[in-house]
């Protein structure tokens, strides 16, 4: 039996395109970007039960992530490059993926345990095939981990390290791997599950092994079990849900990014329903929030 829950609306945005939420459990804050804006949010609690805009960071350019660095500021995968920012929003670059600039950008990002970034990346057309997963050491180094991806999207590792979870949105499903945490390497890739209803977007792993996977244009966070088991749908005030992630006291708070607008006209062809492309409503590219029941692990730190 699926379980239905609903998100409220935490913040008012208004992102273009909001993505990539993270939980800094050091400095007990959200991070997340809007992509299609290229600024970079934080929010804090307000003490009364509710979530404030506590700083933003304006780029004025593609970000697929805002991740901390274990040195302290930030690291902000966008285009092709993988850029540093301190406090004040200076930016250094670290690395740069080996692909066309002009045609290849990056579009999800996250950290595994032991702090090197993966990234994951799709072309401006949509290019079958065009996009690629990365692995970037903290020495900088760059390493091609998977070829042959459309549109990359969510990752993220089982707790105990030893599974590796993809999406590429067109396939509507999220793959699994075996993951090597001394090597950084991924094999024996299999489809865990496919959605039924939405594209599948961001994602996160909750303490238990649980998919939380959001649905651009089903309006929802859908949980799964780690056998693949649709187990709960969190609802939220408008088609485009992005990326989620768990964070806030105890690790409680499932946070929820969506984005505002009509969606690329590429997502009919992955299946979502005419009636769920435009994202307009008094709640789109809102932040959301919702206590599931689950507690989720803080965002791995870049130790670069």
């Amino acid at each position: 039996m699926t379980t239905h829950l609903k998100a409220t609306l935490a913040l008012e945005p208004r992102d273009k395109l909001g993505e990539g939420p993270v939980w800094d459990a050091g400095a007990q804050r959200l991070l997340w970007q809007d992509h299609g804006a290229g600024i970079i949010r934080e929010a804090k609690t307000d003490g009364a039960g509710g979530w404030r805009e506590s700083r933003r960071w304006n780029l004025n350019r593609a970000i697929a992530a805002a991740i901390p660095r274990r040195g302290g500021g930030l690291v902000v995968p966008g285009g092709t490059d993988i850029l540093t920012m301190n406090d004040t929003g200076e930016l250094s670059e670290f690395a740069r993926l080996p692909v066309d600039s002009e045609l290849v950008r990056i579009n999800d990002a996250k950290c595994d345990s032991l702090g090197r970034l993966w990234a994951g990346t799709l072309t401006s057309n949509f290019q079958s095939g065009g996009g690629a997963l990365y692995r970037i050491d903290p020495d900088s180094k760059v390493t091609t981990v998977l070829q042959g991806i459309t549109l990359a999207n969510g990752l993220d590792w089982s707790p105990d390290g030893g599974t590796f979870y993809f999406i590429d949105s067109v396939s509507r499903g999220v793959d699994a791997f075996d993951f090597d945490i001394n090597r950084g390497s991924i094999s024996n890739r299999r489809t865990l599950l496919t959605l039924q209803f939405g594209v599948p977007n961001g994602m996160t792993v909750d303490r238990d092994g649980c998919l939380w996977v959001a649905a651009t244009g089903g309006g929802n966070v859908q949980c799964y079990s780690p056998q693949g088991a649709l187990l709960a749908c969190v609802e939220i005030g408008t088609p485009g849900a992005t990326s989620c992630a768990f964070g806030g006291e105890a690790g409680a708070d499932l946070f929820i990014t969506s984005r505002a607008g009509r969606m690329p006209d590429a997502a009919k062809s992955m299946g979502v329903d005419p009636s769920m492309m435009d994202n307009n409503g008094p709640e789109a590219g809102g932040l959301f929030v919702c206590r599931p029941g689950a507690t989720g692990i803080p965002g791995y730190a870049f130790a670069g």
